[in-house]
């Protein structure tokens, strides 16, 4: 493996010509309480509500958004597995330097100071091997802590990189099963990173490790498999924790989303609710221990995992005021949790269309036809899974779409409105060799804006095409979001009208940020399309004519950094 880029005396004199200077260490401090124009973590703060307090531009000027510059990264390619390359990750912006790593874990320095342009300090390659490249080929960002930069490879190497030159400073190997790979953003709080493997549609068995930042050892590790159904060297297991949760500071818990069971679609496999899978764990962030859990659907057979984007807010509920956690279930779902100890507050259904479920129970957050001592759910028997996904008869069906209601993507929750935005696809799930090729089978988005304290829905904006991405907010009053027909769009943060819009001319799958340098803000997103979503384009929009659609099936997967401004 070999570091490309410049290095050490170089990159210092580079930068003093650059009249740029070294920057400041990232303090858990500095983490805690961010600078309103630096993007330091992932979801911007650690209660992942990815509002930004910047405010210059606004509902009022936002339509004058242009173009400001663009950085080319390197092309996409594919690995041994079936996926090409995606750019799927957050940014992260200190003082002017923006830190970005693509799906074969790169990661790409690139000086905005000048404002009109990026220049690429350094890139540094792990040299990822193409034959171990197995997975889906996605990394989504990697974490400041002091003078380094932590990030993890789709190989699962974890490795701490010199900021100022790219030097790589180790690397530690973490896998523990072939099957598994790695593409979360890592995650620094005090003394510890948080890391954890993808790969959960195979037979592995999901954890949260915290490792020290000095050297990379173990502190502790979380199991993610409880039910005595998953034996060691049995084909079951799942679990993976493959997007980056949220952190209670005052509470000292990491509150983290589990991904599905496997074998995905054949629930009579793994008898029992499979805990932790589709669940919100809160971790004891000294111990690795078990605060409280919420298990969204238990038995899952439809590939619900629950890893997207974990709100912490407070909400006043009932008339008192809460800690709450927010989550858009990817099972149609939106629910709102007691963040003190797990308990079912409200919820509503947010997806248009819900098959699998008759509804949620009003008092316990369950799915209504949920049997606690069942080992094999029933739920709905005509819409229940027990095949595998290619094996799906033609005429069956299944709703919301396998991959959500709403995904990974992330959502955020605005500070001014009280209302917590998630990103969306409408439609449902047919064999992929079968499915409908009329309005049917059509896959379309919208964002949904949800009421914190009821978990009503407020207000909605559909669209024709699938929502991918990701979303923000700021003080500006707006809801930046992005499309899979390849839109940025800003919406008034409480109308939900569309008030600008852009079109990079190819699929987006990475969320946007915003972000000062020299007192200027700016709007950053990554553009880049592969893995999973490249083939979302085969089913044209609603509202798409023929051309547009023939048009969106030859997407090019081109990697471009977009940065816009007034």
């Amino acid at each position: 493996r070999q570091n490309i880029g410049l290095a050490g005396d170089a990159t210092a004199a580079l930068m003093a010509g650059l009249g740029i200077a070294q920057a400041t260490e990232v303090t858990y401090e500095r983490l805690l309480n961010p600078e309103a124009g630096n993007w330091l973590t992932n979801n911007r703060t650690y209660d992942s509500n990815r509002y930004s307090p910047l405010d210059e531009i606004t509902k009022a000027n936002v339509g004058d958004l242009k173009v400001a510059f663009t950085v080319p990264l390197t092309p996409s390619s594919k690995g041994a597995g079936a996926f090409w390359s995606s750019l799927q990750g957050t940014p992260l912006v200190e003082d002017g330097v923006m830190y970005m790593s693509d799906g074969w874990g790169r990661i790409y320095a690139i000086d905005l100071s000048k404002g009109d342009r990026g220049l690429i300090k350094w890139i540094m390659d792990p040299q990822t091997s193409p034959e171990l490249a197995t997975g889906i080929l996605n990394n989504r960002g990697v974490a400041l802590y002091g003078d380094s930069i932590y990030s993890i490879t789709p190989d699962c190497g974890f490795l701490r990189v010199n900021k100022e030159t790219g030097e790589v400073i180790w690397r530690v190997e973490t896998q523990q099963n072939p099957v598994e790979y790695c593409t979360m953003a890592p995650l620094a709080i005090k003394d510890k990173i948080i890391i954890g493997p993808a790969g959960g549609d195979g037979p592995m068995r999901g954890r949260l490790e915290a490792r020290n930042p000095d050297n990379g050892d173990v502190i502790w590790t979380f199991e993610t498999i409880l039910d005595s159904s998953f034996d060691e060297g049995s084909e079951t297991g799942g679990g993976a924790t493959w997007v980056t949760g949220a952190y209670d500071a005052e509470k000292n818990e990491l509150i983290w989303g589990i991904g599905n069971p496997y074998p995905d679609w054949e629930p009579k496999k793994r008898p029992g609710d499979n805990l932790y899978t589709n669940s919100t764990v809160a971790i004891d962030a000294d111990t690795g221990e078990v605060k409280w859990h919420f298990q969204y659907t238990p038995n899952d057979s439809w590939d619900f995992d629950e890893v997207g984007t974990q709100q912490l807010y407070k909400a006043n509920i009932n008339g008192t005021d809460t800690n709450v956690l927010g989550h858009f279930g990817r099972n149609g779902f939106f629910y709102s949790v007691d963040g003190s100890n797990g308990s079912y507050l409200n919820g509503s259904q947010y997806a248009e269309k819900v098959t699998w479920t008759k509804g949620i129970d009003p008092k316990t957050g369950k799915p209504l036809e949920y049997d606690p001592a069942a080992k094999v759910q029933k739920y709905l028997a005509e819409t229940r899974m027990d095949f595998d996904l290619m094996d799906m008869p033609a005429d069956f069906e299944f709703c919301p779409y396998w991959e959500g209601g709403v995904n990974m993507f992330p959502t955020t929750y605005s500070h001014d409105t009280k209302l917590v935005y998630g990103l969306l696809m409408e439609g449902c799930t047919y064999n992929p060799k079968s499915r409908p090729t009329d309005e049917k089978g059509y896959l379309t988005g919208a964002v949904v804006a949800i009421d914190t304290a009821t978990g009503q829905i407020a207000k909605r904006t559909d669209f024709s095409s699938t929502g991918r991405g990701g979303l923000l907010s700021t003080a500006g009053g707006i809801v930046i979001g992005t499309s899979s027909n390849g839109d940025i769009f800003a919406l008034d943060d409480t109308s939900l009208e569309r008030l600008w819009n852009f079109n990079v001319g190819t699929m987006i799958d990475a969320p946007p940020i915003t972000f000062a340098v020299n007192g200027k803000q700016y709007i950053g997103l990554a553009v880049g399309p592969g893995g999973v979503g490249l083939g979302f384009h085969n089913y044209p929009g609603k509202n798409s004519n023929a051309d547009e659609a023939a048009a969106a099936q030859k997407f090019q997967p081109a990697t471009t950094m977009y940065f816009f401004s007034l």
